[in-house]
Formats: C-alpha cells, structure tokens, sequence
C-alpha cells in the first residue's frame, strides 16, 4: 500500500480535524518515530547514543510527550532502548554488508515495513541504509543512484506508481541494473513483472472484509475510496459487483465525505468500507455528527490499520502484514544475493482482519 502521491491525501491530515485529537497526537509520534528512524539508518547518531529527551524536543518543536511517545514506538520495535540514569541508545550498531532500502514515505504505511527490514538484517548481522522519495520520481532516482554509489549489495524498494511512461521506464530499467533487488507491495499489479517482490493481496483483504460483513448480515454496501495507483484497484476488484454504492476521489473533503453519506443513506446502504484510515475516520466522524449510530445503524471497515484504533469508535479494519513483508523482502534479497541463478520469488500476503467497535449486525 502506501499509495498517494498527494501526502495529505495518504497521511492523517496536518491539521487533524477531520481525524480527531487522539489521531493527531498519536500521529506526531509516529511521524517523529519515522524521523528517528531514518536518522538512525544514516548513522546519524554513529556513537550509538541518541540526544535526550528534551533536546529532541527542542529540535523538532514538539512536546516532551510526544517525544516520549515516539522513543516508545522504537523501543518496542527493538530498535532503541533506554538506560536508567543514562539516556537512550540504538539497540545495535555492528556494521555489516549494506542493503539499500528506499520508500514513499516514512510517516504512512512503510514504517512498519522498515521495522520488519530492519529485525531481519539485524539477525543476519547487515545493515540498512534507508531513503525516502516522498512520492517525487526525481526523488526516487536520485535515492537509487545514492544508494548504488554507497556500494550497497542489493535494493529494497517500494516504486513510485506504475504504468505507461516514465514509471514504467524506470522499473524496466531497474531490470536491467546487475545488483539484486526486491519490491515491497508492488508487483501483484503487474502480473509480468519480472522483479522479486512482497506484497500483500489487497483484493483477498477486501474479500475478508466483505465475507465479514455478510456474516452480519448486511447485504447493501457501500465502498469509499481515495485513488491510488497501487492499492485502490486491488480492493476495488475484491469486492466485485457487491457494493451498491461506489465512490472514488483524489482527496475527500468533509463535504464530499457528507454527501457520500447522504447517498448512502437514501439507498439504505447498512455498511461501507473505505480505503483508507482517514477517510474511513471522515465517514465515521460525518455519521456520527448526523446522529446515527455506528455500529447500530451503519458499520464502518477501514483499509490499512494504520490509525484506525484511535477513531471515536474504533474501527474494523484491513491490516496488511506489514512486518512480514518486511522480513520477507529481506529473505528473498539475502536468498538472491547468494544464489544469483536460482528461480525468482514473488510473495503474496493475505491481510488480516482486525475486528472492532465499528461493525456490528445489520438492522435491517
């Protein structure tokens, strides 16, 4: 996933109205988490040691708590931790061979698929060096030029979208480039790549959250998408003909989203899935802001799960294996890298389903 090549679009807002307060708070963290985490893969900090707390606040202009949010996210992640009386520390820095690793983004999505790349290089004693290219294909060619320069012996990468044209060019000639190279969540939308590649089966998590759905009982359902070049099409195949109502933007605004809603209702729409969090949160917030009841009167499945537990109501959502795919990306690379001749590897994750408040059975 991690589609969107307008960031406001892709993330949680900046302002975080539409989403709420806690999606706002919890995604600084997150977004400074990333920060953190891109420093620590340029070796930003090659002692080991990280600033204090309140010197990171200082710098990045956030609160103390904020930063203590986003120290907790890496502890968790194995990444850093914290020595009592003595400041806080990158849990390893041997060095070992470099694997290149270049996303869309640090703050959506990729995280937790560069914390997955990041545990299986570590058991194996490698290193990353990470890149983002925010969504820009200048970007992008200059962060895999970068990272060749760097003497990395191979490439993880997430593409920029694909398609007729430069796009397309550009991943016929990565092709070509004699260094290994996997995909993360690109490939299954070509299906005659001829790159490795981890990706999650979009359309079978939208299937799970439609057999969901049925299984409550709802037969009028509705589907709310933010385009995207990657993910979007997937889901909208999973769900086939199901849905009585569909509707796809570049950038939903609250007024569009209400509108939506609207025509939902005069359809006696019972459910609706949405790609993605934040759009789903939108529809969540413009229900409730009508008086309906979620889940009594509709039921609300987001796809991502990347901020979709700190809605008012915690919502049901799609949540792609973003760890696995990460451990597996390095699997297949470390596998290439020792076996140049050996058969290619394309894997598919199903997503899980991450039952909550915001789905119950139908009314009607």
């Amino acid at each position: 996933m991690g589609d969107g090549r307008l960031v406001s679009a892709s993330e949680v807002p900046a302002d975080g109205a539409a989403a709420g307060p806690a999606v706002a708070r919890g995604q600084k963290a997150r977004h400074l988490a990333g920060e953190l985490r891109r420093g620590i893969a340029e070796l930003r900090w090659p002692g080991g040691k990280l600033p204090t707390e309140q010197q990171l606040a200082t710098e990045r202009g956030v609160s103390l708590n904020t930063v203590r949010r986003a120290v907790d996210l890496l502890v968790q992640d194995g990444l850093v931790y914290r020595r009592q009386g003595s400041g806080m520390y990158i849990a390893s820095t041997d060095t070992g061979p470099l694997i290149g690793v270049a996303v869309p983004s640090m703050t959506y999505y990729f995280p937790r698929i560069i914390v997955g790349i990041e545990r299986e290089l570590a058991k194996h004693g490698a290193q990353m060096l990470l890149r983002s290219t925010e969504w820009d294909p200048a970007e992008e060619r200059l962060a895999i030029e970068g990272l060749i320069g760097a003497g990395v012996a191979g490439l993880i990468l997430a593409p920029d979208q694909p398609g007729p044209g430069p796009a397309e060019q550009r991943l016929a000639q990565l092709e070509d480039l004699e260094l290994p190279i996997v995909l993360v969540e690109r490939g299954l939308e070509d299906p005659a790549t001829l790159h490795e590649f981890v990706g999650s089966n979009h359309a079978a998590g939208a299937r799970a959250a439609l057999k969901h759905l049925r299984g409550l009982g709802h037969t009028r359902i509705g589907y709310l998408e933010r385009v995207s070049p990657h993910t979007a099409p997937q889901v909208r195949a999973g769900l086939g003909n199901v849905p009585v109502l569909i509707d796809s933007l570049d950038r939903w605004t609250a007024a569009e989203v209400d509108r939506f809603l609207a025509e939902a209702l005069r359809l006696k729409v019972t459910a609706v899935i949405c790609f993605a969090d934040r759009e789903a949160t939108m529809l969540l917030n413009a229900a409730l802001a009508r008086g309906i009841d979620v889940p009594g009167e509709l039921s609300v499945v987001s796809y991502d799960d990347e901020v979709a537990d700190l809605s008012e109501v915690p919502l049901t959502a799609v949540s792609p294996a973003k760890l696995e795919v990460g451990r597996l990306a390095v699997e297949l690379l470390r596998a290439r890298i020792a076996s140049p001749e050996s058969p290619r590897r394309q894997e598919s994750l199903v997503p899980r389903l991450v039952v909550r408040e915001s789905t119950g059975p139908s009314i009607r």
